[in-house]
């Protein structure tokens, strides 16, 4: 697989039709996408629950390791 770019930077712009986001990656590549207010509250649905997944993970107690 090709080496992913890494996101340098967003901005997020409201338009007639709803919202621009416009996302630049490291190696110089953007992309503007137009976005309905429905699309823009299931990209903040699905990172919110991405985050509180990962906040369970790390209040989860570790498990001791039986090699000790």
């Amino acid at each position: 697989m090709a080496d992913i770019p890494a996101l340098t930077q967003f901005s997020l712009s409201e338009n007639e039709d709803g919202y621009l986001l416009q996302l630049e990656a490291d190696d110089g590549a953007a992309l503007t996408v137009s976005a309905s207010p429905e699309q823009l509250d299931a990209i903040i649905d699905a990172l919110v629950a991405l985050l509180e997944d990962e906040d369970e993970d790390e209040d989860a107690p570790q498990a001791a390791d039986p090699a000790i």
